[in-house]
């Protein structure tokens, strides 16, 4: 039984080291003090750390999580200056186009004119 048991732990230290650059979502969330939902609604919204997907496991690189957590700092306001505000660009399609009224009175012509 020793030797089973050895064998155990050196396959367990085996697969341990292969993913000791990652994290699982549980251990990401406990690291930024989020749940592990929001670190699937950041995966939803393409907003999170890039992350690796084998069969139905999901790991993220440390490397990338650091690179995500750089890419995300911003500088402070300087003091004394207020903040302007972004302009968004704006889907053509999407802007409201007033309706004209249809003015049935108005209109010339043999069915417009009861003489």
């Amino acid at each position: 039984m020793p030797e089973l048991q050895s064998s155990e732990a050196k396959e367990t230290d085996r697969l341990s080291s292969i993913l000791a650059g990652y994290l699982i979502p549980k251990d990401l969330a406990r690291a930024l003090g989020v749940s592990e939902r929001t670190i699937a609604r950041w995966h939803h919204f393409r907003e999170g750390p890039p992350r690796v997907v084998i069969g139905r496991k999901v790991f993220y690189r440390l490397e990338s999580v650091s690179a995500w957590i750089a890419s995300c700092e911003r500088p402070e306001p300087r003091a004394g200056h207020a903040r302007r505000a972004r302009l968004r660009a704006v889907d053509p399609s999407r802007i409201p186009i007033p309706m004209q009224r249809n003015h049935v009175g108005t209109l010339s012509g043999p069915s417009g004119s009861h003489n």
